[in-house]
C-alpha cells in the first residue's frame, strides 16, 4: 500500500515538472503573442509568413513523454511487487527500453504523414 510519504514524493516529483514546463509553455506563447503584435504594427501581412509552426524542426515532447512514463511504470511496477533488489533495476530498465522502442515506432510513423 502507498503510504504518505510516497504521495508526498509523487507530488513533489509531479510538481516539480509540471510547474517548470507550463512556465515554458506559458512563457513561448506570449512571445510569439508578442511577436505577432509586433509584425501587425509594422504593417507586415502576416497571413503569408510561416507563424504556425509548420517548420520541420520539432521537439520531440511526445517520445520523451514516452520514454519518462515507461521509466515511471517500471519503477511504479517494482515497488508494487516484493521482488528481490538486485531485479529492481532490470525491471526499469527493461520498461524504459519498450518505451524507446514504442517512441520510436510511433516518432517515425508520425515522421511519415
Amino acid at each position: 500500500m502507498i503510504g504518505l510519504t510516497e504521495i508526498i514524493l509523487i507530488l513533489i516529483i509531479f510538481l516539480g515538472v509540471g510547474i517548470p514546463l507550463s512556465l515554458v509553455w506559458y512563457f513561448i506563447r506570449r512571445a510569439k503573442f508578442k511577436e505577432k503584435i509586433l509584425l501587425i504594427e509594422k504593417g507586415i501581412d502576416i497571413k503569408d509568413l510561416n507563424l504556425n509552426g509548420d517548420n520541420k524542426i520539432t521537439f520531440p515532447w511526445l517520445r520523451i513523454g514516452i520514454i519518462i512514463t515507461g521509466t515511471a511504470l517500471g519503477a511504479l511496477f517494482v515497488g508494487l511487487t516484493n521482488l528481490k533488489s538486485s531485479v529492481h533495476e532490470a525491471i526499469i530498465l527493461l520498461f524504459t527500453g519498450v518505451s524507446v522502442i514504442l517512441a520510436y515506432f510511433i516518432g517515425r510513423t508520425k515522421d511519415q504523414k
